[in-house]
């Protein structure tokens, strides 16, 4: 069983003798071994979504230790040239989503304008007594109650981000009573009145903890590109409070210059 990906045969990825003979035995086999197989994907021989033989197989073939192979997936994953699922094996990576985060545009319309599909599961969500780190980042009291929401959403049905919502309860009453797989940003509007706009964002690299990695189907401790950012209303006040835990071979941060030179020219 291949849960629906393509598997080629082992002979198709086999290095041609002229490859091997004009190598610089210099470079570190691993190396070499990375560089074909990367060739090979920008040229499209090996397309989005095949997934790897087996180490054992491609050490064989190419009469090549296992740890060399590992040292070559290691790089090609860290390049987001492959990735690895849990209990599934290593696949090719389809292109990188390229996200504007500071765009006012909602996840599925950064994707469907991309021409792919997203889609969104809601994992859980709930209302709690703020924490002091929630009371901190809403500007609320501790204790005071909030939303919760936890989703995973996915392009192409890869999943490629779990994102944690903060919402204060106050403003939205009823809010988990809705279908929360939908666009919050319309949601808020249509049924509060709310028109939220993104304020500040903050970007770093990290590294998946537990209960994101095990949602993304990846090792805990996986590279990941960790972004969060405060969401205010049409009165510039505090609503939301947005984590997002994203795959790190998925997203190509793409942010407009030219929108953010005309922005502070209005000003």
């Amino acid at each position: 069983m291949n849960d629906g990906w393509t598997i080629p045969k082992i002979s198709d990825w086999s290095i041609p003798d002229e490859t091997r003979k004009s190598w610089d035995r210099r470079v570190p086999y691993y190396l070499r071994f990375r560089d074909h197989f990367a060739a090979m994907i920008e040229a499209g021989t090996l397309a989005a979504g095949i997934k790897l033989p087996p180490e054992r197989a491609l050490a064989e073939k190419f009469s090549i230790t296992r740890v060399t192979v590992r040292q070559a997936l290691a790089r090609m994953e860290a390049e987001g040239l492959i990735f690895r699922e849990e209990r599934r094996g290593w696949f090719i990576s389809p292109p990188r989503v390229r996200y504007d985060p500071t765009a006012n545009a909602s996840f599925t319309e950064s994707i469907t304008e991309q021409g792919r599909v997203a889609g969104t599961t809601v994992l859980s969500k709930q209302q709690v007594a703020a924490s002091q780190w929630e009371s901190s980042n809403l500007g609320c009291a501790v204790g005071d109650p909030i939303f919760n929401i936890s989703r995973l959403r996915t392009v192409d049905g890869r999943a490629v981000l779990v994102e944690q919502i903060h919402i204060m309860s106050e403003r939205c009453p009823g809010l988990l009573d809705y279908p929360l797989d939908q666009s919050m940003t319309d949601l808020m509007s249509e049924k509060f009145g709310i028109i939220e706009h993104r304020a500040q964002i903050n970007m770093r690299p990290t590294a998946l903890s537990e209960i994101p990695a095990k949602a993304l189907g990846v090792a805990v401790g996986t590279p990941s590109l960790y972004l969060s950012r405060a969401i205010l209303d049409q009165f510039n006040e505090v609503l939301e409070f947005d984590q997002e835990f994203w795959r790190h071979d998925a997203i190509d941060i793409c942010v407009s210059a030219v929108g953010r030179l005309e922005e502070a020219a209005n000003e």
